[in-house]
C-alpha cells in the first residue's frame, strides 16, 4: 500500500505541474510521508538486524539530524549556545491584538505581507485568500484578489470600496501604518510594535 500510495501522490504531483495548477503541487510535501513510512516499518522489524539494516539505521539518524540541523536549528538552538551563528527564523509579529476584536470567520482585508499570511489562523477570514484552494474556483480567486488590489487603491472612491465590502461581507481593515484609513472606517486598534491599523467598517 505504501508503494501505491507514494505512486499516487507523485501522479498528483506531476498532474499538477503539467496542468498548471498549484494547488494539486502543494501535496509536494506528502509524497515523503511513504517513504518515511516504510522506513520506519523497516527500522521497527524486530532483531537480530543484520548489516544492511544496521546501516540504513545509521544512514537515517544521521540524515535527520543533518535534515534538523539545516532547516531547524536557528529556531531551537538558543543564541547563547549557538557555535556557528545558525540562520535565525524571521520574528514575525503577534495579531492577537487584532484578532480579539473580529469575531470568527469575519472577512478581513489586509495589506500587509506579514498580516496577510497570519491574520486567518487566529479565526478571520481573508477577503481574497493568498494560495489556491480546491473549494474555490481558481478564477474566482483571482477576480477577489482584484477586488482587493482596488479596494486598497488610494484612487479608489467610497462607492467602489463599498461595493466591495459588499460584495464579500467585508467587516475589518488591517492596514500597515503607511496606508491611509478609508473615511467610512473607524480605527478600534493599533500595533505598538508594526504600527498596523485595524478599522471597522460600520455597515
Amino acid at each position: 500500500p505504501l508503494v501505491l500510495m507514494f505512486a499516487l501522490d507523485c501522479l498528483v504531483v506531476a498532474y499538477g505541474w503539467i496542468s498548471g495548477q498549484y494547488t494539486y503541487g502543494r501535496i509536494l510535501g506528502l509524497t515523503a510521508v511513504p517513504p518515511h513510512f516504510a522506513l520506519a516499518v523497516e527500522l521497527a522489524a524486530p532483531r537480530p538486524w543484520g548489516w544492511a539494516r544496521r546501516l540504513l539505521g545509521a544512514a537515517a539518524a544521521a540524515g535527520a539530524c543533518v535534515g534538523f540541523l539545516t532547516a531547524q536549528a536557528g529556531a531551537v538552538v538558543p543564541r547563547s549556545l549557538d557555535p556557528v551563528g545558525f540562520e535565525q527564523p524571521p520574528r514575525w509579529p503577534s495579531y492577537g491584538w487584532a484578532a480579539r476584536h473580529i469575531g470568527p470567520g469575519e472577512v478581513v482585508i489586509a495589506d500587509g505581507y506579514e498580516a496577510t499570511h497570519a491574520i486567518a489562523g487566529y479565526g478571520p477570514n481573508l477577503a481574497a485568500p493568498l494560495w489556491p484552494d480546491p473549494a474555490l474556483d481558481e478564477r474566482e480567486r483571482a477576480r477577489r484578489l482584484a477586488d482587493v488590489r482596488a479596494y486598497l487603491d488610494p484612487a479608489s472612491t467610497r462607492a467602489a470600496r463599498s461595493a466591495v465590502a459588499e460584495r464579500y461581507d467585508v467587516r475589518w481593515l488591517l492596514l500597515t501604518r503607511w496606508r491611509k484609513v478609508p473615511e467610512e472606517a473607524v480605527v478600534v486598534d493599533w500595533s505598538r510594535r508594526t504600527g498596523e491599523v485595524l478599522a471597522r467598517l460600520g455597515r
